[in-house]
C-alpha cells in the first residue's frame, strides 16, 4: 500500500506542478484540488489495511480507482502543458520562434526553448515510471467509467465537507495526559518559544485561558498518538530570573482527522483538524474520514457490556486498596501527594452512570502527574480504547497489576 501512495503522490505532483506552469488553462485547477483530495483518500485507504479495519481486496480496488482517475487528470494536464510548450511566442526581436514538431531532432537542438524541452522530457520520463509503478495506462485512466468517476467525486465532496465542519486547535506533543490532570511546565529565560517535543511550542505569547490540543507519545517507541486532550492554560507567572511558570489543565479528549499541518493563520504552528470525543464514550474508529467509513462494521464507542459493568462496580473497592498500600508502603514523594492529586481530578465518578470517566479518574490516579512510579503507564492505552468497556478494562488491569507491585514491594 506504501507504494500505491507513493505512486499517486507523484502523478499526481507532477499533475499539480503542470497545472501551475500552464496559465492557458485555468480552467484545470478544480482538477487540481481534486487531485489533493485524492492523495488524501489514497493516504487513508493505506492507513485502513494498516489498522485492519476494512478488508485488504475493498481498499485494494479503492485505490485502484483512485490511481486511474489521478492518471487521467494526469494525462489531461500533460496534454495542456505540451500545447502551451508548443504554441508560437512573439519576440520583441527577430523572427518568430517556429513550433517544435515531435521527433524534428533538428528543430530540438536549434529551439531557443530547448531547457524546456528538456524540462518536458524529465517530465514525462516521472510520468512513465509513475505510470510503471501503478499499472494504469493513458488509455486506461482516460476510460475510467462514468459510474466510478462519480462515485470519487462524491467522495472528494464528502471529505471536504467533514473538513469545512471541524475545528482546527494547535497541537503540541509533551505527556499522553487524561482529563483533569494538571501539567507544570517551567521555561528558562533562553527559551523564548517554549519548544516542546517533535518540533512543538506553545509560543512567546502566552496568555491565561489560552487552549493547545496535547499529545503524547507511546511509551515502547516513542511514536506520537493520534489522540489527545484539549489543554487550558490555568496558571502563568513569569519569575525576576526571566523563567516562566506555566500550568495547563486537561480537559476533553479528542482524535486527529487527517494528517496535522502548519497553520498559516497562526504563525504556521503546527495545527490539526480534531474530531471531539464525548464525555460517556470510548474513541471510537482511530482513523474516521468522512465518505470511506465501512459503517456495517463501525464500533459503537459507547459499548458497555455487563462483564465490563461488573468491573465498574468492583474499582471502587479495589482503589481504597491501593491508595492504602500506597500509604502503608511509603510512596508518596511529597508530603499528602495522594490529597493533592485528589484535589485536582475531584471526586470518584459514579461506576454505573459515568463509567468512562471513571476510567479516566483511575488512570489520573494511578498515574499522576508528577509521577508517583507504582503503577505502568495506562493513559496511552486509555486515549485510544474505542469502546468504554475497554476503558474500564484497562483501568481495572492497572489497578490490579499496581496493587499486585506494592504488595510486593518493601515494607
Amino acid at each position: 500500500m506504501c507504494l500505491y501512495a507513493a505512486a499517486c503522490q507523484a502523478y499526481g505532483q507532477r499533475a499539480i506542478q503542470r497545472l501551475t506552469v500552464c496559465p492557458k488553462f485555468k480552467q484545470l485547477k478544480e482538477r487540481c484540488k481534486m487531485i489533493k483530495m485524492m492523495l488524501m483518500t489514497t493516504h487513508c485507504f493505506s492507513l485502513h489495511i494498516v489498522a485492519r479495519e476494512r478488508p485488504r481486496d475493498a481498499v485494494r480496488k479503492e485505490v485502484a480507482m483512485t490511481l486511474a482517475l489521478v492518471a487521467s487528470v494526469a494525462c489531461v494536464s500533460r496534454r495542456a502543458f505540451r500545447a502551451d510548450r508548443r504554441t508560437p511566442k512573439p519576440r520583441g526581436r527577430g523572427p518568430t520562434v517556429s513550433r517544435a514538431t515531435p521527433g524534428d531532432a533538428s528543430n530540438s537542438r536549434t529551439n531557443p526553448d530547448d531547457d524546456g524541452a528538456g524540462e518536458e522530457k524529465q517530465i514525462d520520463e516521472t510520468d512513465a515510471s509513475a505510470s510503471r509503478s501503478t499499472g494504469a495506462s493513458e488509455d486506461a485512466g482516460e476510460a475510467l467509467p462514468a459510474a466510478e468517476y462519480e462515485i470519487l467525486l462524491a467522495r472528494m465532496r464528502a471529505i471536504r465537507q467533514r473538513e469545512a465542519s471541524l475545528d482546527v486547535i494547535p497541537i503540541v506533543v509533551l505527556d499522553a495526559t487524561v482529563p483533569k490532570q494538571r501539567l507544570p511546565l517551567t521555561f528558562d529565560g533562553n527559551n523564548p518559544r517554549r519548544n516542546l517535543n517533535a518540533g512543538t511550542w506553545l509560543g512567546t505569547n502566552v496568555e491565561l485561558g489560552q487552549k493547545f490540543g496535547m499529545l503524547g507519545q507511546a511509551p515502547s517507541n516513542g511514536q506520537i498518538l493520534p489522540n489527545g486532550v484539549l489543554c487550558e492554560v490555568t496558571r502563568l507567572m513569569m519569575k525576576p530570573s526571566g523563567d516562566t511558570l506555566i500550568e495547563l489543565t486537561a480537559g476533553r479528549r479528542f482524535k486527529i482527522y487527517g494528517q496535522p499541518f502548519e497553520d498559516e493563520s497562526n504563525d504556521m504552528a503546527p495545527s490539526a483538524r480534531v474530531i471531539w470525543i464525548d464525555d460517556d464514550s470510548g474513541a471510537g474508529q482511530q482513523m474516521v474520514l468522512a465518505g470511506d467509513v465501512d459503517t456495517s462494521a463501525a464500533l459503537d464507542a459507547r459499548d458497555f457490556t455487563p462483564e465490563a459493568l461488573a468491573m465498574a462496580l468492583a474499582l471502587p473497592e479495589k482503589v481504597q486498596e491501593w491508595l492504602a498500600l500506597v500509604v502503608s508502603r511509603g510512596r508518596e514523594r511529597q508530603p499528602n501527594q495522594l490529597k493533592l492529586i485528589q484535589s485536582h481530578i475531584g471526586p470518584m465518578p459514579d461506576p454505573r452512570t459515568q463509567p468512562a470517566e471513571l476510567a479516566c479518574w483511575v488512570a489520573a490516579l494511578i498515574n499522576p502527574i508528577p509521577a508517583l512510579g507504582v503503577a505502568f503507564e495506562i493513559r496511552p492505552a486509555l486515549l485510544l480504547a474505542p469502546t468504554v468497556s475497554d476503558m474500564i478494562g484497562i483501568a481495572m488491569k492497572g489497578l490490579a497489576l499496581s496493587c499486585e507491585k506494592l504488595r510486593q514491594g518493601p515494607l
